[in-house]
């Protein structure tokens, strides 16, 4: 067998290995909305987001990895978010009188969005899509509490076009495990405030009637994934702000990975960062809010683990668009 075949019995025998099954993301925290589905409709605007990551440059058959997202919240009133001018920093604008006591008010409202994402790791291709719903409620003042929900599908297939075979007729290849439909569900909490977020969620929480085939034995089955986030905003200086965040996630089975994140702004338009993924990568990411509108963010990983004697490193773009944005919003109020 070639490589690239060692590479497809890898990711087709995940489930039985616990390897990880969903893609990775080093700016998972410009879209937190990717993890858990409590986010939607948390800022006054639709988000729109879509993102690119090419893994492990170099190595054949390497994870590439492309998303769009949207969410938006519904009967929402309360935009009175300040509004900053083109190129001015947000000291210099304030928010109007009347409203200078609440600005940041969240009243109770509905959010929903979706999420298509496309995954291709060798011969494996995964196609996911979610729609989610989330309510968002006001605990005090300052502190707000939402909870969501997604449901999709996710689709798993082999290209067998590219597959070079020693046997011809391999009964794996034309067998139930080259093509797949299976249930996707997630739950999710996010706490949250101008200030900090903690967020808790899990996906992949059903198992699917097709998990067992014809056989008995498991067709790969999907694990399911729990994720805890928490983030804190800083004020360093007039203007510069710290955001230092923390991602744990687990899959059933004992797979686990931390990541440890910081992030510097600068009057709420440009942003430097790094990341340290355990055991695995380093990454150093940079973005800037060209305006009201659009957003976009870079990100470089330097591979720490042992892969990185036969592959390069990662790339992942981001960029993002806001529509039906009435305060012209730059930077987000609500997710940093």
């Amino acid at each position: 067998m070639r490589v690239l075949f060692c590479i497809l019995f890898c990711f087709c025998s995940y489930a039985a290995a616990l390897a990880q099954q969903r893609p990775q993301h080093t700016q998972y925290f410009q879209n937190n909305y990717l993890l858990n589905p409590a986010v939607a409709g948390i800022e006054n605007y639709m988000d729109v987001r879509s993102g690119f990551r090419s893994q492990w440059v170099g190595m054949e058959g390497a994870p590439t990895t492309f998303y769009t997202s949207v969410h938006t919240a519904l009967n929402r009133n309360d935009r009175n978010a300040r509004r900053f001018g083109a190129g001015k920093p947000p000291s210099s604008q304030g928010a109007p009188a009347a409203n200078k006591n609440n600005r940041f008010y969240v009243r109770p409202h509905h959010g929903v969005g979706a999420i298509a994402q496309m995954d291709n790791s060798g011969l494996l291709s995964t196609f996911t899509f979610n729609l989610s719903y989330a309510y968002h409620l006001p605990l005090t003042r300052s502190i707000n509490l939402s909870g969501g929900i997604s449901a999709g599908i996710l689709k798993q297939w082999i290209s067998q076009k590219d597959v070079d075979v020693l046997i011809q007729n391999d009964p794996f290849l034309n067998g139930e495990a080259i093509n797949r439909n299976k249930l996707d569900l997630g739950l999710g909490l996010w706490l949250y405030s101008r200030d900090f977020y903690v967020g808790v969620s899990g996906m992949q929480l059903v198992r699917s009637i097709n998990d067992v085939g014809s056989d008995g034995l498991p067709r790969a089955e999907l694990q399911p994934h729990y994720y805890a986030t928490a983030g804190v905003r800083l004020p360093v200086t007039d203007g510069i702000t710290l955001t230092p965040s923390v991602m744990a996630k687990m899959a059933v089975g004992g797979l686990s990975a931390v990541d440890v994140n910081a992030k510097a702004m600068y009057y709420e338009r440009f942003w430097v960062g790094a990341s340290y993924r355990h055991k695995d990568a380093v990454a150093a990411m940079a973005g800037i809010y060209v305006n009201h509108f659009i957003d976009v963010s870079y990100s470089h990983d330097f591979t720490t683990s042992d892969l990185n004697r036969v592959s390069a490193n990662s790339h992942e773009v981001v960029v993002g668009i806001k529509l039906n944005n009435p305060q012209k919003t730059v930077c987000p109020q609500w997710v940093w």
